[in-house]
């Protein structure tokens, strides 16, 4: 036996010296052209959508870098977190341990963004969300303690500042919350029930629903019983086209100020009845403007759509700033680590760089849907 782990030992020594046995920072070793990246995204389920937007847009962004950054394959790799924590720490260690990926774009899901994150510091692999909002993200990164998680999109706490002052500044004085029973929801409900109180806004309810619903009429039962003269809904577009199909039904209309994806094309496509999206207004981290045209053609003459879902649209923005820290830094996991602390760069949502809890603050949107279709009232700097 100890003849036998003697060799064992003396045969990994070797393989390891010849660089067949990889380290845990080391990433693909597939060679200096080549960076294989992970997309953590629910796949499967009600939130299938997600992982399937969010895949179109780095495709999208790999096909424009092999034009600008014709020196570097980016080598797309997935997996399916269910946008649930224990989803995400799975799929981040398939990733980053069994897939050898050199760094993770993702969650969307801020549930499995938060139950992949511990997983990190072990592998040494960079990670950075694209679309997770719960402010705890930043909280626990950077000078939080996980050295490996970056946020590329501005999170709750950032756009409930703007958000929530614009409400108060329309003249509501009270409102309710709606909110999706999940990290996402229940994180951005906490946190406005602060931040409405600071600015005199008066909280009149607090419901949660779950993802996919087909009843939601309990819930906004309790908020018309409420005497809210509004309400906030953290919610993706389907439950955002139910919310406003069901108040129909049940004969009332509150104004909506969604924090998802409710003023969206996908939500008045969803609704079937644009007259019932009328007004709707949203405060959101991505909007198709002009200063995205590139994109936005592009994304066109591949997919056919005009505009793409803001995951698709989030996700290419992701890869490209990752790409930028590759730039930076260089194209193993140690090399992109370092590299996203220097990135300092301009994309179509605004300025991207990275702050001590490594979180980047470009710009939010308020949008507001009019005539069926979705308009930009609002882009606000959020770096200011």
């Amino acid at each position: 036996m100890r003849q036998r782990q003697w060799w064992a030992s003396w045969a990994v020594g070797l393989l390891a010296s010849a660089g067949v046995v990889g380290c845990a920072g080391g990433g693909t070793g597939a060679g200096d052209g080549e960076i294989k990246v992970g997309l953590s995204a629910a796949f499967s389920g009600k939130s299938a959508y997600y992982g399937q937007d969010s895949k179109k847009g780095i495709e999208l962004a790999i096909d424009r870098l092999k034009q600008t950054m014709p020196d570097v394959k980016f080598t797309l790799v997935t997996a399916d977190d269910e946008c649930s924590p224990q989803g995400g720490a799975s799929a981040f260690h398939r990733l980053a341990d069994v897939d050898r990926v050199d760094a993770i774009l993702g969650s969307p899901c801020s549930s499995a963004t938060l139950g992949g994150m511990p997983t990190l510091p072990k592998s040494g692999t960079p990670a950075m969300t694209f679309g997770s909002t719960n402010a705890k993200i930043s909280q626990q990164s950077g000078v939080g303690g996980n050295k490996h998680m970056w946020r590329m999109n501005v999170d709750d706490s950032i756009m409930g500042r703007h958000w929530v002052k614009y409400i108060a500044d329309a003249g509501v004085k009270r409102v309710a919350v709606l909110a999706a029973n999940n990290d996402f929801g229940r994180g951005g409900a906490d946190l406005y029930k602060g931040q409405l109180a600071a600015a005199g806004v008066q909280l009149t309810a607090t419901e949660f629903y779950d993802l996919g619903s087909s009843d939601l009429r309990p819930q906004l039962s309790k908020i018309r019983s409420s005497g809210a003269e509004a309400f906030i809904t953290f919610a993706e577009a389907p439950d955002c086209a139910q919310m406003l199909r069901q108040m129909k039904e049940m004969g009332f209309r509150l104004p909506m100020y969604g924090r998802g994806a409710c003023a969206s094309a996908e939500a008045v496509r969803l609704i079937g009845d644009p007259k019932l999206a009328e007004g709707v207004q949203e405060a959101t981290y991505w909007a198709a403007t002009d200063t995205q045209r590139e994109m936005l053609d592009a994304y066109k003459a591949k997919y056919g759509d005009a505009v793409p879902p803001y995951n698709g649209a989030l996700a290419y923005y992701g890869m490209m700033t990752l790409a930028e820290a590759v730039k930076q830094g260089g194209k193993d996991r140690a090399g992109i680590l370092a590299g996203f602390k220097k990135v300092n760069f301009t994309t179509g949502i605004g300025p991207i760089t990275f702050d001590e809890h490594n979180q980047a603050h470009p710009n939010m949107f308020i949008l507001k849907i009019e005539g069926g279709q979705v308009k930009v009232l609002n882009v606000i700097d959020t770096g200011k």
